[in-house]
């Protein structure tokens, strides 16, 4: 991988108001991922901010909010403040590899559980079974949720599309861990990579791994490509999957994969969720009834063709 160059600053505020989503307030003590996902959508945000670009810069040069712990107390003893659910990760993961080294994340789960506040949390790192201690505390005293994501299980499909991120089956093991804790934890199958990862095989290595290690719900959503991010993607798919190239180019015209594939996904990955004990919800947690058995292993079933995307 490539050296990572990490510039300290101190930003104005830590909380930040988000709309369109299903929470309202996030905070990121980070701008910019080791993790150099060929798809993230926080690469847009990056490029925006006039970080860099959204390109190499976005995963070599991370800005790290120094101050942000000490901003996050004071915004939270506001009298204004009404204790809702704060959002960690949303545009970066909170723990790649250099919180192992300034720890702020670590930071911030002490100012919310000082003030007893309910918390999220979405990462690809097993780092944060080092926090695990809080984590445990913040779930007995508020509303906690942690969601891992897990593109592939495959693993030369996972390092081709998210090369600096931990192995997948290691965030399993973490699921696993975490809610062994007491700490309710699940799996997000996102994105879906149309022509990559859509295969009702792929899908399926995914939704039984977190069916196996006690995943507590489990979410998933097709890639979206807002601007920025195309470009970045489109230029990866290009080098890497070079036949795909001239589909995807002609699917993704907008920010979201057309809406005949999306349905046709969304009824793949319902099927499996039903067969494995999950809501047909994306983020119903897990039927209280054991999930029936599947008649075979995922890698011995017949396995589905990738869904193919529109040609026109």
């Amino acid at each position: 991988m490539s050296r990572v160059e990490c510039v300290e600053v101190d930003c104005k505020s830590a909380l930040n108001r988000v709309q369109g989503m299903p929470f309202k307030w996030s905070v990121n003590p980070y701008s910019g991922c080791s993790h150099s996902c060929h798809y993230c959508y926080a690469r847009a945000y990056y490029a925006r901010a006039e970080h860099g670009n959204a390109d190499r810069d976005f995963e070599t040069r991370i800005y790290v909010k120094r101050n942000m712990p000490r901003l996050l107390a004071a915004e939270l003893a506001r009298p204004a403040w009404r204790g809702e659910s704060v959002a960690l990760g949303t545009a970066t993961d909170c723990y790649q590899p250099i919180e192992g080294r300034y720890r702020l994340t670590r930071a911030l789960l002490e100012v919310l559980l000082a003030y007893r506040n309910a918390a999220s949390l979405v990462t690809k790192a097993p780092l944060v079974l080092r926090d695990l201690d809080l984590w445990a505390a913040l779930a007995r005293a508020a509303k906690v949720r942690i969601y891992f994501t897990i593109t592939t299980l495959d693993p030369v499909v996972w390092r081709e599309i998210e090369p600096g991120t931990p192995n997948p089956r290691r965030r399993l093991e973490a699921v696993r861990r975490l809610n062994a804790a007491g700490v309710p934890t699940g799996v997000l199958l996102a994105p879906i990579l149309p022509g990559i990862t859509d295969s009702e095989a792929s899908l399926e290595a995914v939704v039984a791994g977190a069916a196996e290690h006690g995943a507590a719900y489990l979410g998933a959503a097709p890639l979206r490509l807002a601007p920025g991010v195309r470009e970045h993607y489109l230029r990866f798919v290009g080098a890497a999957r070079p036949a795909l190239l001239p589909r995807y180019e002609r699917a993704y015209s907008g920010t979201y994969a057309p809406p005949d594939y999306a349905a046709r996904l969304t009824e793949r990955v319902d099927r499996l969720r039903a067969r494995y004990g999950f809501g047909v919800d994306a983020m119903r947690e897990r039927s209280t009834r054991p999930a029936p058995a599947p008649a075979a292993p995922p890698r011995a079933r017949r396995a589905s063709p990738q869904l193919a995307l529109p040609l026109g």
